[in-house]
């Protein structure tokens, strides 16, 4: 169970770091995204928090 958790901890906060750095990446860079890939990214880090949120809790109690 410890492993499985660990997994999906670590893809949870590569999802995070990926989408912050496209975000920021494309407004350092002045790349204009398109509206609907800019919100498709949000969603899929808004997803992510939350699990990254509980798994971190679980880590630290074990």
């Amino acid at each position: 169970m410890k492993k499985k958790n660990d997994l999906i901890w670590g893809f949870s906060l590569i999802i995070i770091g990926a989408a912050t750095v496209i975000l920021a990446g494309s407004n350092v860079i002045g790349l204009k995204l398109p509206d609907i890939a800019v919100r498709i990214i949000g969603i899929v880090d808004l997803i992510a928090l939350p699990v990254l949120a509980y798994t971190s809790v679980k880590k630290v109690r074990k």
